[in-house]
């Protein structure tokens, strides 16, 4: 399958990369190293994303490219980069129509869905750790010369997607690529200081919030949750919980970790997290319309958060 990805490419004059909604760094810095080495082959290459990129990850190099919109059909080729599925593109019934006509080709590391049947070339392996890897692949085998910015952009996303290599889907293998990234310059401090040491004085007291709300049940689920008022009162935004249902799941004996974050739009976003090998939590989301990772997924709800102090918190799903 990666000879056609690379055959499918070299023919491309124009490629637009695509990656999912609500990005995270996997997403954003595997797709900016694509284009990095597709520019080195005289392409005309373009990024988009529905939605805004969170600011911590504005080190990233090319993070300046990525546009907000444009017209499918002005390029051969799209790219779709660790969307998971169709509606996590933000521009499905675009992208269904695109494909079509045009080449899409789907790069993920999720498990299959209604992307892999509408794509023309499936590069995609739910056994990896990240997208980077397999745009790793794809660099190596366009022969690309591999600069210290391409290996900075692949590692933050293997970093982003294992935790801080902390996760339980770092292996051998990704250590090897990680060290082999690091051999090409790729700047590890700079990576962890934006992504895990460098946190504003908003996100630390929402994490505080979220942290001081911790309950876990007989059944070893661990929540939390944080209302729209929270975001309000410190002025935080949905990108300054990034990681902190991670640390939720540090708790003890915990089986799985589940922090609701209640927007201003009139819904709440999900967060789930285990690092039990007998639980599939991707299932849970997918009841709920969401998706993700065995070990790692998530969902949105239309509702909004009661919070009842003393007597406790639920869910409205009503409004």
């Amino acid at each position: 399958m990666l000879e056609r990805v690379i055959g499918a490419l070299n023919k491309a004059s124009s490629i637009l990369i695509l990656f999912h909604e609500s990005p995270d760094g996997d997403a954003v810095a595997s797709s900016l190293a694509l284009g990095m080495a597709l520019e080195q082959k005289k392409k005309k290459v373009d990024y988009i994303c529905r939605d805004p990129i969170p600011k911590v990850f504005s080190f990233l190099p090319g993070i300046e490219k990525i546009r907000k919109d444009c017209l499918l059909g002005d390029y051969d080729i799209v790219c779709t980069v660790d969307c998971g599925d169709v509606r996590r593109t933000g521009f499905a019934e675009r992208v269904k129509e695109y494909s079509k006509h045009r080449t899409l080709i789907n790069i993920d590391h999720h498990l299959k869905n209604d992307l892999h049947k509408i794509a023309t070339i499936n590069f995609t392996n739910d056994k990896v750790a990240a997208s980077a890897e397999l745009v790793f692949e794809i660099i190596k085998a366009l022969n690309a010369k591999m600069n210290r910015d391409m290996a900075t952009l692949v590692l933050t996303g293997l970093y982003t997607d294992t935790g801080g290599f902390q996760h339980s889907n770092t292996c051998p293998r990704v250590y090897a690529l990680a060290s082999r990234l690091m051999s090409y310059g790729a700047r590890l401090n700079k990576i962890s200081q934006n992504i895990a040491l460098n946190k504003r004085l908003s996100c630390l007291k929402l994490w505080g919030v979220a942290l001081s709300r911790i309950k876990k049940n007989s059944y070893g689920i661990v929540t939390s949750y944080v209302t729209s008022a929270d975001f309000e009162k410190f002025g935080a935004n949905l990108d300054d919980l990034a990681g902190v249902v991670n640390i939720i799941n540090s708790t003890p004996n915990a089986k799985a970790t589940m922090l609701f974050a209640e927007q201003g739009d009139g819904t709440i976003k999900a967060s789930i997290r285990t690092e039990s090998n007998v639980i599939d939590i991707c299932k849970i989301a997918r009841l709920f319309g969401g998706g993700g990772h065995k070990k790692a997924a998530g969902f949105t709800l239309k509702g909004r958060i009661i919070d009842g102090k003393k007597s406790g918190w639920s869910i409205d799903l009503t409004s």
